[in-house]
């Protein structure tokens, strides 16, 4: 039972279908199930219910409407968002990969190397009418193969299923006889079983069988095959949906990774795009050598091509260090920006962000002013990464964010939950309310309300979590949503996924800011004293002294203001570093003045104070003017202005509740200057936002430090 002629290889079924303008859709879904009623925070009794009335997801009951402190209106209610177990079903597409190793498809470079789509070969169609009751183990290697060939064509017109027992003896024989088969009859057999309707997993008996010793046998012989062959081979198992648990590819890899440096260049662009299906980048491989050939191929390769690099290094968590790499992709985006696809800019955005140094901020500012004519064409998903692309160096540019959050706002609906986290993420970290849409939070909030959002709140619970912690900082208590978030079902949810491990300190921060700036009648659920206290002392801040070890740059500059403003009020008894609000991550400076602006000791019973407490101004010295300073480091102004980051606004904002005068030091200006210079500084923001009398103390603090360096210099020698 021979074939007549050998099959040519096929391409696989499933591949995602590419639009005019290259971007892949289609997002299916497979069983979920959320158990939602076990209590607990994080896993344990962490809970406290506050009048809480039992309700429906309909909002229909309990309401009555309260003031942010922003100005917008909130409707309280006590609800929970968990109503029972949620099933629904979620088919996942790997999208961006699908894009990628499409743009590999469309170009003929890469023809020889990917898997090619052919006609249904006839003879092979017709021959698989005689396949049924054949005793295989009689049959000879090529006669088993290609009678699978054949039932495998079969299945384009008539699609059967691989684990019926029928085809079991078949399959058992091929996998005993795949070592007597050539390289080409075991493309063949690879092409042959991505033609049958995908089994329920990858174990399922006959197609584990198969998938495995094809493994095994591919990965044996790699050694002797040339770099095409092997990258043919790996777009097989691509195309079986198996790239990422074959050995295949991760053994193909690692041989190659030690060749990076001397690869053509679409070789390597075809080599990131394993390395992305792998998640892993061999650590031998030596990133100077490979940034250094990537800036020398890269005017060879498409503006397409770029975007599967980016995804290659971002998939692996694989960051650029060469700032001349770095500018000459960003040269290269900006001269392709009406040409990219969305998802290729949406992958060269995402290692930009991650890769960009602060030398370079200007360049990620002229990208994102290059991008503002191009905003309206870019879908949802790439809209979001131009808005992110700034974030980690605090590069804002006001237009830009304007019009994609006001894109947002009215296309809500279609939006998925992790983009209204990510947006309302970006809107707090630039503290910015888009012109055109001021009431954009409240549209966010309502949206949150939705009952066609629970099963996805369910899923995706940290989301949730972090939009209504992000609503907060912004000064936006929708009460309701707070009590969803802090119920016992939501924390236990968020205790059951290993990623969430951190999110205490965004629940943490939650219940602290209710007892701050809530309402004082407010009905919903709150974190029980206990756990409180648990995660307070989990996450507080580590208060610096002389003798920290390895302090950080933000706790070295705490430091010397304190030597500083010491100085200045007359002594070390007069200034204190603590953690005033003890759910934020770095603590501040604290000292009092009479009120006539002159410095006052800090009282004992203020310095007593526990370190994970709530430190309000002592009520028992009511003369007292309480001053907080916040020290704000390099994380806490956007970038090139003298605008505070959102986190370090709510701060502000926070300790201005508790009764303190707030001023901060902007790093920016006290920074790399001179002691007076510096005293100077300190000077100018204490009598802008503090309560001392400054007049005559920079000159008094300039003698005193100067005595002191003179001092340290005859005691060191």
């Amino acid at each position: 039972m021979c074939a007549h002629r050998l099959w040519p290889t096929v391409q696989a079924l499933g591949r995602g279908l590419i639009t005019n303008r290259n971007e892949i859709i289609q997002q299916g879904v497979r069983a979920y199930n959320v158990q939602n009623f076990n209590s607990g925070y994080l896993g344990g009794q962490g809970y406290q219910q506050q009048n809480v009335v039992p309700g429906s997801d309909n909002l229909t009951w309990s309401q009555r409407v309260t003031h942010s402190t922003r100005g917008g209106f909130n409707k309280v209610v006590s609800r929970s968002l968990h109503c029972g177990n949620v099933f629904f079903v979620k088919e996942f597409q790997d999208l961006e990969n699908e894009h990628a190793h499409a743009i590999l498809r469309s170009l003929p470079a890469y023809s020889t190397t990917t898997v090619g789509k052919d006609s249904p070969d006839s003879t092979y169609y017709q021959h698989a009418m005689y396949c049924s009751g054949v005793d295989w183990e009689k049959c000879s290697a090529q006669e088993v193969a290609d009678g699978f060939i054949a039932m495998s064509q079969l299945c384009r017109h008539q699609p059967m299923d691989l684990e019926d027992a029928q085809h079991s003896s078949l399959c058992g024989e091929l996998t005993k006889k795949l070592t007597h088969l050539s390289d080409q009859q075991l493309l063949m057999i690879l092409s042959s079983l991505a033609l049958w309707p995908q089994t329920s997993t990858s174990t399922t008996p006959n197609f584990l069988s198969l998938w495995n010793r094809l493994d095994q046998v591919c990965t044996q012989r790699m050694k002797k095959w040339d770099m095409s062959q092997m990258f043919l081979v790996a777009d097989h198992w691509y195309a079986l949906k198996l790239s990422k648990l074959s050995t295949y590819n991760v053994q193909m890899t690692k041989m190659l990774g030690r060749r990076v440096g001397s690869m053509e260049p679409t070789q390597l662009v075809q080599y990131l795009f394993y390395a992305n299906l792998s998640r892993k980048l061999e650590p031998f491989i030596v990133m100077r050598e490979l940034e250094k050939r990537l800036t020398e191929v890269l005017e060879h390769v498409s503006i397409e091509e770029l975007g599967v690099i980016a995804m290659g290094f971002f998939k692996t968590q694989t960051f650029l260090k060469s700032e001349k790499l770095i500018d000459a992709i960003i040269d290269k985006t900006q001269e392709n920006l009406e040409f990219v696809s969305d998802a290729s800019l949406c992958a060269i955005l995402k290692i930009l962000r991650k890769s960009v140094p602060g030398t370079r901020w200007k360049s990620l500012h002229n990208l994102l002013e290059s991008l503002k004519p191009q905003l309206p064409r870019l879908n949802h998903m790439c809209l979001l990464q131009v808005a992110l692309v700034g974030n980690n160096l605090l590069v804002f540019h006001g237009d830009v964010i304007n019009a994609i959050a006001t894109r947002f706002a009215s296309e809500v609906k279609s939006l998925r939950l992790k983009d209204i986290e990510r947006i309302t993420f970006a809107l707090m970290l630039y503290n910015f309310i888009p012109p055109d849409c001021p009431d954009i939070f409240v549209k966010i909030a309502e949206e949150l309300r939705q009952k066609e959002r629970i099963s996805e709140i369910n899923m995706y619970p940290k989301s949730f979590v972090s939009c209504v912690v992000y609503l907060v900082n912004m000064g936006i208590f929708a009460l309701d949503l707070i009590s969803a978030a802090l119920q016992p079902s939501m924390l236990s949810l968020l205790s059951k996924n290993t990623n969430y491990s951190d999110m205490g300190r965004e629940v943490n921060e939650l219940d602290w800011a209710l007892e701050l700036e809530g309402p004082a009648g407010y009905p919903g659920y709150r974190l029980d004293p206990e756990s409180r206290a648990e995660l307070t002392k989990k996450y507080i801040a580590r208060v610096p002294s002389r003798s920290t070890r390895d302090p950080t740059h933000q706790e070295k500059l705490i430091l010397e203001v304190q030597d500083k403003l010491a100085a200045m009020l007359g002594g070390t008894n007069f200034v204190t570093i603590t953690n005033v609000l003890p759910h934020v991550q770095t603590p501040d400076l604290v000292f009092c003045t009479s009120s006539e602006g002159d410095p006052v000791e800090l009282p004992s019973e203020y310095l007593d104070l526990k370190p994970a407490a709530l430190k309000y101004p002592c009520p028992s010295y009511g003369g007292l003017q309480w001053n907080a300073v916040i020290i704000g480091g390099r994380n806490a102004f956007i970038r090139n202005t003298s605008h505070l980051q959102g986190n370090v606004q709510m701060k502000k904002r926070q300790l201005n509740r508790l009764g303190y005068h707030v001023c901060v030091v902007p790093h920016m200006d006290y920074s790399r200057k001179n002691l007076r210079t510096k005293l100077a500084c300190l000077e100018r923001i204490l009598k802008e936002g503090s309560t001392l009398a400054t007049d005559g103390r920079t000159e008094s603090a300039l003698i005193s430090l100067k005595g002191q360096v003179v001092q340290q210099e005859e005691m060191y020698g």
